[in-house]
């Protein structure tokens, strides 16, 4: 603990991180990597724009995470919120083509992970203590 109530470094909140957290911040780490594979994979198109303005904000908001910054986590949320739904008319559009279809399974899964670390109650007390 610092001395005379100095203000924790960066080194000191980082080692705080609860492994829900770190754990989360993996999940979104492949969840990049589908971003990147997105715009690799045919077509490219308009999507290949959401793909890169959701995985900058992805990666930006995974970095606010280690801080703790709570409203990152509730935008992460909502982000992913959106995707998750999306994913449905992407599985559904494209019948025909198993790799993606399995793409949005596994993306699913990782997205439901996420959600779970995210809010779980070691999680809950890591954001808390940054309103303390």
């Amino acid at each position: 603990m610092p001395a005379h109530g100095s203000a924790r470094t960066g080194a000191d909140q980082a080692a705080q991180v609860p492994a829900t957290v770190n754990w989360a911040l993996a999940c979104i780490g492949v969840l990049l990597v589908g971003h990147v594979f997105a715009w690799l994979y045919p077509p490219q198109g308009l999507t290949d724009v959401f793909h890169l303005v959701w995985g900058v904000a992805y990666a930006w908001l995974a970095l606010l995470l280690r801080r703790p910054r709570p409203w990152a986590r509730a935008w992460l949320t909502g982000l992913l919120a959106v995707q998750f739904t999306g994913r449905f008319v992407v599985f559904a559009v494209n019948d025909d083509d198993v790799l993606l279809r399995t793409l949005v399974v596994i993306g699913w899964l990782v997205t439901l992970a996420v959600f779970i670390l995210l809010w779980s109650p070691a999680s809950n007390r890591y954001f808390a203590s940054a309103r303390a």
